[in-house]
């Protein structure tokens, strides 16, 4: 396979430490999946006021205090700690958090104020901050590494300061970006450019619509770019607006653009041995789903009924979810004869708006406006079918979750939904493991759960649907293999 490469992954969240996307999932997982194959991974993030010290058993670096990081406008100081929670049974990977009141410590969310739902107005300065910081840090231990690996907009300054403001120390290293939301770009006003200790010919590279654009200049200086699956790659190539037009860009560097399915983490996501499960999942599918459909309704304040459906949803609550279309579905879904349950953060508005709903509906939706862990499992293993009228997924780790699990998806097949859902159409056929919207609309969201609960009272399609789902391989061990190759080709190591 060849030697082992040194690898830093670099990422705003990771689970257990922080999580508000999906990135957190894959920033906890993959580097497991390459640990297992050899190479010296290690990753690095931001310590937020809302990590746990105690949970994720977080320890000081003696010689790594006091860093000085140099913003432009002035020098800010980290503290470097060490923590190993990113682990199985068997393997364990060093994680550097790093620490700062300014920037981290005083904020207890990630990118988003959790009350109002506000991004915090100097996430750029944020997250340049974390950028440099990362790269001081290596200095400080004099561990170079092979490859940089960049998640988002949030990290994507860092193939460029390697390339401006370290090119002698990082002469080795070789960086790849990327994209789990093309939606999501680091833009601000074209002024905020002198803030980012970068030289006036880079600003080209990181001006898109007459603003900074962040991401754009990570693709840029990136040496290789992958995205989270490969129908995603294939849609944010061709969608102008969905890419905020930068489908033109990807398509000009397609040849250093490839898409690589996420998996899930199958030690944390198993139900067999899930630690949040009140029933472990043995021989018996219908029995795990019934046991913990139980406990989920108690929980959630409904009625348990053996043979009434319940429908999960476990999402951020925001239009690229499509929550606004499931809201002006509502009263037509509370028409049909099942039980809904929502967990989840995000707009304002719309979470008011699904408030409402369950005003109007307590005896068939429960709404948890929270990040929750244990019930985010127990939604998965206690629902019979799994709610996704997402308007773009990268790859869609919830729809992985929820077929692992049992509980059949109703999906909008966009981006990587498509490399993983294979959906009943109007009759069962041999592989079906979900049912699709024909579009995303209201009318066209009630019809699909409308099949979905016929097909639920057809206990042969049911029964097939699920084990259709549950069967499948999500693990990130074929994925693993195929960014083994990435990183190989792009540190140009050929034996």
């Amino acid at each position: 396979m060849g030697k082992s490469l040194k690898i830093l992954y670099v990422a705003s969240e990771c689970y257990p430490y922080a999580k508000e996307t999906g990135v957190a999932d894959v920033a906890a997982a993959l580097p497991i999946a390459l640990r297992e194959l050899g190479h010296d991974i290690r990753v690095i993030i931001p310590k937020y006021g809302c990590v746990s010290e105690r949970k994720t058993k977080i320890h000081d670096i003696n010689r790594l205090r006091d860093i000085e990081v140099d913003m432009g406008n002035g020098h800010s100081e980290i503290l470097i700690a060490k923590s190993t929670a990113i682990a199985t049974s068997k393997i364990r990977v060093q994680c550097y958090v790093v620490t700062n009141g300014r920037y981290f410590e005083n904020y207890k969310g990630i990118y988003h104020e959790p009350t109002k739902w506000t991004e915090y107005p100097d996430n750029l300065e944020r997250f340049m901050f974390f950028s440099r910081a990362t790269l001081e840090t290596c200095i400080m231990l004099g561990w170079y590494p092979d490859i940089i690996h960049c998640n988002d907009w949030q990290t994507a300054l860092i193939p460029a300061y390697i390339h401006y403001l370290y090119p002698h120390k990082f002469r080795k290293t070789k960086s790849v970006l990327t994209i789990h939301n093309i939606s999501s770009q680091g833009e601000y006003p074209l002024t905020d450019f002198k803030t980012l200790c970068l030289p006036e010919d880079a600003k080209d590279s990181f001006t898109h619509k007459k603003k900074l654009n962040i991401l754009k200049g990570g693709i840029l200086y990136a040496n290789q770019v992958t995205t989270v699956s490969p129908s995603y790659l294939e849609q944010i190539t061709k969608d102008k607006d969905l890419t905020n037009g930068l489908n033109t860009l990807l398509k000009l560097n397609e040849n250093r653009i490839e898409g690589i399915a996420n998996g899930i983490d199958t030690a944390q996501w198993n139900p067999a041995f899930d630690e949040f499960l009140p029933h472990k999942l043995s021989d018996d599918v219908i029995e795990f789903k019934t046991l913990n459909k139980k406990v989920l309704c108690k929980h959630c304040s409904l009625q348990f009924k053996e043979d009434l459906p319940v429908m999960g949803m476990v999402t951020r609550i925001d239009t690229q979810k499509g929550v606004d279309v499931l809201v002006d579905a509502m009263n037509d879904l509370m028409a049909l004869d099942f039980q809904l349950i929502i967990l989840g953060q995000g707009d304002a508005e719309l979470k008011t708006k699904l408030l409402q709903c369950q005003k109007k509906y307590p005896k068939k939706l429960s709404v948890k406006l929270e990040f929750n862990d244990e019930l985010s499992h127990l939604i998965e293993a206690g629902s019979d079918m799994y709610l996704m009228p997402s308007r773009q997924e990268g790859c869609g780790l919830n729809l992985l979750y929820s077929m692992a699990y049992g509980s059949v998806p109703i999906v909008n097949l966009t981006g990587g939904i498509k490399d993983n859902a294979v959906p009943m159409l109007k009759e069962y056929k041999d592989g079906d493991n979900s049912v699709a919207m024909k579009s995303l609309t209201p009318k066209d969201l009630v019809a699909a759960v409308k099949r979905t609960i016929e097909a639920y009272h057809d206990k042969e399609v049911w029964y097939r649907l699920i084990e259709n789902a549950i069967n499948g391989d999500y693990g990130w061990q074929k994925s693993a293999l195929k960014y083994d190759e990435v990183y190989r080709k792009t540190s140009k190591d050929t034996e």
